[in-house]
This record gives structure tokens, sequence and C-alpha cells, in this order.
């Protein structure tokens, strides 16, 4: 009897374990990688085989660097911030909460105030961040899109096509900024 007892026992932490497997999330949709050494010597979060970070960069636990973006010059990657595709981020720039930066995005920073990439706002196409740019909330900058100066795109902004918003203009919820050629 003890027999069938440790049998279904045994089965049913099988299942549990195959159950617990089966969910985990895995950073980049699974992409060879690993895990970065951030400047300080702590273990950071996943970087791509393709991803290029340099090893000024700081890359949080719970944020990612996938397929073939590149990170330098000290930037930082925090909390659950994704950075893909081929989208290159240079220089004093934070990309934090749940943004993403992916496509072929380029944010360069080189001195002055930080840039900020926050909240679940969205950089993609070829949208360029140049300054002391914040953008912010759940913010979208796409296509040919330029925000630069200390520009900044908060609440549920939209700048694309081929806008430019620079030096200190400032967009708030709900305001679309669209230009086509």
């Amino acid at each position: 009897m003890s027999v069938w007892l440790k049998v279904p026992v045994l089965c049913g932490t099988l299942i549990l374990s195959s159950l617990a497997h089966s969910k985990m999330i895995y950073p980049c949709s699974g992409q060879p990688g690993s895990y970065k050494i951030n400047p300080d010597n702590s273990v950071g979060g996943f970087v791509s085989e393709n991803a290029v970070v340099d090893p000024s960069v700081i890359v949080t636990p719970d944020a990612s660097v996938c397929d073939r973006a590149t990170v330098l010059e000290g930037a930082i990657v925090t909390d659950r911030a994704t950075v893909g595709g081929r989208s290159t981020i240079r220089g004093n720039v934070v990309i934090s909460g749940k943004a993403s930066v992916f496509g072929e995005a380029y944010l360069i920073n080189p001195i002055g105030e930080q840039m900020l990439v926050m909240d679940e706002a969205k950089i993609y196409g070829h949208g360029f961040l140049q300054g002391g740019v914040v953008v912010s909330g759940t913010s979208e900058v796409f296509g040919w899109a330029k925000v630069i100066g200390f520009a900044q795109a908060l609440g549920s902004t939209k700048i694309c096509g081929n806008a430019i918003v620079d030096g200190f203009q400032v967009l708030t919820d709900d305001q679309t900024k669209c230009v086509q050629k």
C-alpha cells in the first residue's frame, strides 16, 4: 500500500514542477545570451548574444537588451525596460519602467541633462532622441520623428512621421504631432 501512496505524490510533484517550468518567462523571447555583470560587479539583466553592451552600461536584473541593439557610454537600462531591434542608446540616457526602445531608434545624449524614457513609453521605427529629452507615460515616438533639446512628450503623446519637437516644447496627454512629407 505504501508504494501506491508514494507514486501519486511523486507524480503530483512532477506535474507541479512541469507546470511551474511552463510558466517561466524567458528574456528576449528565448534568444541566446547571458546576464550582464555591471560596473559595480553586480549581476545585471539579460543581454542577447547579438547585442552590444559596453562595460560602462548598467542593465538592472529585470531589464533586457535584445536582438542586435547597441547600448554604450554609461547608459542605464533599468526596471523592466527593454531595448531591442537594431536600436542604439548612447550616453547619459536612462530607459526605465516598462519602456521599450526598438526598431532602428537612435537615442544619444553625450553631455548635459539626463535623457529619460520611462513608464510605458515606446521609441521605435527610426525615432530619434537627442539631449535632455523626457518621454513618459504611454507616449510614443516613431516613424522618422525627432525629439531634441529639452523637449518633453508626456502622458499619451504620439510624435510620428517626420515631426520634430525641439527646444523646450512640451506635448501632453492625447496630443499628436505627425508630419508627413
